[in-house]
């Protein structure tokens, strides 16, 4: 069996790949830019309801760990590809800031730290997507669970790789914006 192409593509963060389009796209029409987002929103829709039906048959915290493995799968891979130029000094929790930042990379005053101690940092990022917000609404979805069971789980999986011994939990959401939180864990989490 040959290689396949998702085995050699580079992989980007979704906000990434929507700001490349929407840069390309705006000398075009901002119209281009809401059919991009709609599709993203449909998608994201279609895909937590396969979920559901997961859910449905064998439990939703099954169906939200096969749907995290997913997300684990490219952010790992990410992370492969990033430790080309990824450099991570300082202690976990400054390490895991900028592993965190340096995946999702916010623009500026997308990211604000709201307390930083020695063994946490808590902030607040702009959602530049809104697909997860779009299909949580749609489908009656605690937007703090699923963030947590699936993404939280993921950027957790990440840290575990680079041997963080950190957690990432969201907080809240609220009108666009999380509040999440990365703390230091000891033993397992």
């Amino acid at each position: 069996m040959g290689t396949s192409s998702w085995e050699t593509q580079k992989v980007h963060g979704r906000d990434e790949v929507l700001r490349d389009i929407e840069n390309r796209a705006r000398a075009n029409s901002d119209r281009v830019v809401q059919d991009v987002k709609d599709i993203m929103n449909d998608y994201e829709v279609d895909m937590y309801r396969l979920i559901l039906a997961v859910g449905k048959r064998y439990g939703r915290d099954t169906a939200y760990e096969i749907m995290s493995e997913t997300v684990t799968d490219k952010r790992l891979k990410w992370l492969d590809q990033a430790k080309e130029w990824l450099v991570l000094e300082g202690t976990d929790l400054v390490k895991g800031l900028k592993l965190f930042i340096s995946y999702f990379k916010p623009k500026e005053g997308e990211l604000q730290i709201i307390e930083q101690t020695e063994h946490k940092v808590v902030f607040r990022r702009k959602e530049f997507v809104n697909a997860i917000t779009h299909t949580c609404g749609v489908l009656g979805l605690d937007i703090v669970e699923v963030n947590n069971k699936i993404y939280a789980r993921a950027t957790n999986l990440m840290f575990e790789r680079v041997n963080l011994k950190l957690k990432h939990v969201v907080l809240n959401y609220q009108d666009g914006w999380y509040d999440e939180m990365i703390e230091q864990v000891q033993g397992e989490y």
